[in-house]
C-alpha cells in the first residue's frame, strides 16, 4: 500500500513537472490579450526620440507615447514603456513576450501584424550652406545618403533608391538629432526626414532645406508578437478606428509635432516692444516674488519671457501652461491652483527656480549656479546631473556654465545617453534656451541702467551689439 502511494506521488510530481516544462518552453500562442488583461498592464516598446518618446522635467512626452496612453485608457490597463533603439533586440523582446507591442518601429518581419494607422511623406534634406540643391537622385553628390537605423526608412524607402544606385549609409547607434547635427556641421551631405520630423526640427535647425519629396504616404506601423491570437489585433484595430473617427490622432500629432518656437531669439526690438506693452501688467509679481525667493527680478522676468513671451494663456505642445510654463506636476509640487493665473504662475516659477538653484552642487561657481538652475528649469534637474556625471567620468572639472554645455549636447547622442540615469534629452535646446535668457537678461540689465528706457523708442539703437 505504501509503495503504491509513493508511486502515485512520484507520478503526480512528474506530471506537474512536465506541465510546467511545457508551459515554460511553449510560445505564448494562446490568447495574448487575456494574458495582458490578467496582469493589468500593457508593456510597449518604443523608439526614443523627439517625435516619439522622451522625458523632460520628469514628464513623459511624445506623439507615440501619447497614443500609447490613449491605448492604455481604451483597454483600461496600466502602461509600461520600455525605450528601445535596436530593432533586432526589439523584435526578440516582442516575440519572447517581454513586451506586448512595438509602437511606430517601422516595417518589420517575423511579427504577427504590422498595423498601420497613419501615413507621412518623406523628403531628402540637405544643408544649403554647403551644397547646391539636388533636384533628383542623379544630382546627389557621391550617390550616398546617410540615414538612421530604421526599418521604416531602410525597407520602406529603399525601393525608391535601388534603381538609382544610391547607397543608403546606415548610421548605427545614431539618432535623428545626431544625424542632423552632422548635417548642420557639414560632416554629412544628405539625410531623410518624414513630414512630421521636418515640421518638428525645422524650428531648431533652420539650415535644413528640402531637396525634393522621395515618397508619399509611407505607413507608420505598430507590431504585435508572432502567433498572437485574434483578440489582440481586434482590440488594436478597434482602438485606432475609434481614434480616427474622433480625430484624436490628428490632434495628438499637431500638439506634439509642431515644434517649439520659444528656442528662437525674438530680437531686441520685439523684446523692447513687449517690455513696454506687456511687462507692466506683471511687473509687480515678478519683482515681489523675486524678492521673496531671492532672485534678480530681471532674471526671473527673462525666464518668463523665454517661456511664454509673457503670455498668460500660453500652452506648449507638451501641455505646460501659463507665463512660466509650469507642468501639472510642478504646479502641484509648488502648491499653486491655477497655472494660467499670472500671479500663481509667476509665484510658482520663482519658487521652482529657487528649488532648482538650491540643489545645484557646491562645486559650481556661485555666479554660474543660476545658469545651471535655469537649465534645470528647462530640461529637468536629473538631466543636468546626468551631464555633470558624464563630465566626471571624463575627469573634467565642471565649475562654470561653459564647461557644462558640451555635456548637455551629448544628452541627445545615443552612445552617451544610454549610459545615463535619465536617458535621452534635447540638450541642444537647453543650451539655446539658456543663451536666449542670458541675452534677455543682459538687455534688461542695460535698460534698467537707463532713465525712462521702456518708453524710449530709440533705445534699441543704444543696446550694445554684443548683447
Amino acid at each position: 500500500m505504501l509503495n503504491f502511494l509513493i508511486r502515485i506521488i512520484y507520478i503526480t510530481l512528474a506530471i506537474i513537472a512536465v506541465i510546467g516544462l511545457i508551459k515554460f518552453y511553449t510560445p505564448f500562442n494562446e490568447n495574448d490579450y487575456r494574458r495582458i488583461v490578467d496582469k493589468g498592464e500593457i508593456v510597449a516598446g518604443i523608439r526614443t526620440g523627439p517625435s516619439s518618446y522622451y522625458e523632460v522635467k520628469t514628464e513623459k512626452i511624445g506623439y507615440t507615447y501619447d497614443v500609447l496612453q490613449e491605448l492604455s485608457k481604451f483597454l483600461n490597463l496600466d502602461l509600461k514603456v520600455i525605450a528601445l533603439d535596436n530593432t533586432a533586440s526589439a523584435l526578440q523582446m516582442l516575440n519572447e513576450r517581454e513586451i506586448d507591442i512595438l509602437a511606430d518601429m517601422g516595417i518589420l518581419n517575423n511579427v504577427n501584424l504590422n498595423y498601420s494607422h497613419t501615413q507621412a511623406d518623406y523628403y531628402l534634406v540637405y544643408n544649403s550652406d554647403f551644397l547646391k540643391k539636388p533636384t533628383n537622385h542623379q544630382s546627389i553628390s557621391d550617390h550616398s545618403i546617410n540615414i538612421i537605423d530604421s526599418p521604416k526608412i531602410i525597407r520602406g524607402l529603399g525601393q525608391f533608391f535601388n534603381k538609382s544606385n544610391i547607397d543608403l549609409i546606415i548610421m548605427n547607434e545614431k539618432n535623428i538629432d545626431e544625424i542632423l547635427h552632422l548635417l548642420v556641421e557639414g560632416k554629412i551631405k544628405y539625410t531623410v526626414l518624414s513630414s512630421d520630423e521636418l515640421t518638428f526640427y525645422k524650428v531648431n535647425f533652420p539650415e535644413i532645406e528640402i531637396a525634393y519629396k522621395i515618397a508619399t504616404d509611407v505607413k507608420y506601423n505598430w507590431a504585435l508578437p508572432n502567433n498572437t491570437s485574434h483578440h489582440f489585433p481586434n482590440e488594436l484595430s478597434n482602438f485606432f478606428t475609434d481614434m480616427l473617427k474622433k480625430n484624436k490622432l490628428k490632434y495628438i500629432k499637431q500638439r506634439n509635432l509642431n515644434g517649439d518656437a520659444k528656442y528662437s531669439f525674438v530680437g531686441s526690438k520685439n523684446f523692447i516692444k513687449d517690455l513696454a506693452n506687456i511687462f507692466p501688467l506683471y511687473e509687480f509679481y515678478f519683482k515681489s516674488y523675486s524678492k521673496k525667493y531671492k532672485h534678480d527680478w530681471r532674471l526671473l522676468a527673462s525666464v518668463g519671457y523665454q517661456e511664454s513671451r509673457w503670455n498668460k494663456d500660453a500652452i506648449s505642445y507638451t501641455g505646460v501652461k501659463g507665463i512660466m510654463m509650469l507642468t501639472k506636476n510642478t504646479s502641484i509640487d509648488m502648491k499653486i491652483d491655477d497655472r494660467t493665473d499670472p500671479k500663481d504662475s509667476i509665484y510658482g516659477g520663482a519658487k521652482y527656480l529657487r528649488k532648482m538653484l538650491d540643489k545645484i552642487p557646491d562645486q559650481i561657481n556661485q555666479e554660474d549656479k543660476i545658469w545651471y538652475a535655469v537649465a534645470a528649469y528647462n530640461i529637468g534637474f536629473g538631466h543636468v546631473i546626468d551631464a555633470i556625471d558624464m563630465a566626471k567620468k571624463d575627469n573634467k572639472i565642471i565649475s562654470d556654465w561653459e564647461s557644462l554645455k558640451p555635456y548637455l549636447l551629448k544628452l541627445s547622442q545615443s552612445k552617451y545617453y544610454k549610459k545615463t540615469k535619465y536617458g535621452y534629452a534635447r540638450g541642444w535646446e537647453t543650451v539655446k534656451y539658456v543663451q536666449n535668457i542670458r541675452q534677455y537678461y543682459d538687455i534688461l540689465v542695460f535698460l534698467d541702467s537707463q532713465d525712462n528706457v521702456i518708453n524710449n523708442k530709440e533705445i534699441d539703437d543704444k543696446i550694445p551689439s554684443t548683447l
